[in-house]
């Protein structure tokens, strides 16, 4: 097997394109996550196409490939309001559009939350909500959902949830896939903790979703207790999940192909650095 995996990290854009692009250097790293706008606000900064383009070449002359592009956390696909739905939507679109304009190939979004109404209402709007975004949208970015953290009114906590929806959309299967978020399946209920554990979880993951759709891993420790359904991400070895569990995730054959991307607590250059130094280490 070979011991060779895509790994990089969330890396913030406040300081300007061309920072983040010294980052990637200096870490060496070959795949990114970023925010292309305001991840708390509706509306983002018009998108500077100089400052774009010279970042797209640089991922290219880099090679950083894939570029995800975190969505917005006020979008809720799942929820029954009528005006916080289209929002949702018009923002969705947003997301795939500047992701583009980025030089990224895929926008990772959470699904939302069915506010009670229930588990097939929710997907069933995730469903109507996806296809007439990626129908709108046609361009070359792909839409990954993230497995959540959340409790029981969230859409996506469960596999089989994910599962359903990208079975009800067979028309944008080469556009629609999954971020396996080890954190948060920890906090929903799936044991991940060590190699049994997250041994485990892969398995009944790929059971129920082709490896092939699941594109990328958020590699997140958690000090959540088992099904507490927060969101609290810790560094690599320091929570429940341990040194053993990343081993075997970043080892997994069917997963091979995946981006792994940290989204743990710090500065790049710092805390982000002595994660990726033990994230690399456990190949």
């Amino acid at each position: 097997m070979s011991a060779t995996r895509r790994i990089g990290m969330h890396m913030h854009t406040g300081r300007g394109l061309d920072k983040v692009a010294e980052t990637i250097k200096a870490l060496g790293v070959n795949t990114i996550q970023i925010f292309t706008g305001n991840p708390s606000a509706w509306r983002s900064a018009a998108v500077d196409p100089n400052a774009t383009d010279r970042f797209k070449q640089a991922l290219e002359d880099l090679e950083v490939r894939p570029a995800l592009a975190h969505a917005m956390y006020l979008i809720n696909l799942a929820g029954p309001n009528p005006s916080f739905y289209a929002k949702s939507k018009v923002a969705l679109k947003g997301e795939l559009q500047r992701a583009e304009a980025y030089g990224c190939q895929y926008v990772v979004t959470h699904v939302g939350s069915h506010m009670g109404e229930g588990h097939d209402a929710g997907i069933g709007r995730v469903v109507a909500a996806l296809d007439e975004v990626l129908s709108a949208v046609p361009n070359s970015v792909s839409c990954l959902l993230e497995t959540s953290a959340g409790g029981g009114a969230y859409v996506g906590a469960r596999f089989e949830d994910l599962a359903q929806i990208l079975d009800r959309l067979p028309q944008h299967a080469t556009r629609l896939g999954l971020v396996f978020d080890t954190a948060h399946a920890y906090a929903s209920g799936y044991d991940d903790s060590g190699a049994e554990g997250m041994q485990t979880t892969l398995d009944e993951l790929t059971r129920l979703v082709p490896a092939a759709r699941i594109r990328a891993c958020h590699c997140n420790d958690t000090d959540v207790p088992l099904g507490g359904k927060a969101d609290r991400h810790t560094g690599i070895g320091q929570g429940q999940i341990g040194l053993d569990g990343f081993r075997t995730l970043l080892t997994y054959p069917a997963l091979a192909h995946c981006a792994f991307i940290l989204e743990t607590p710090g500065e790049e250059m710092l805390e982000g650095l002595t994660n990726l130094t033990t994230l690399r280490s456990l190949l």
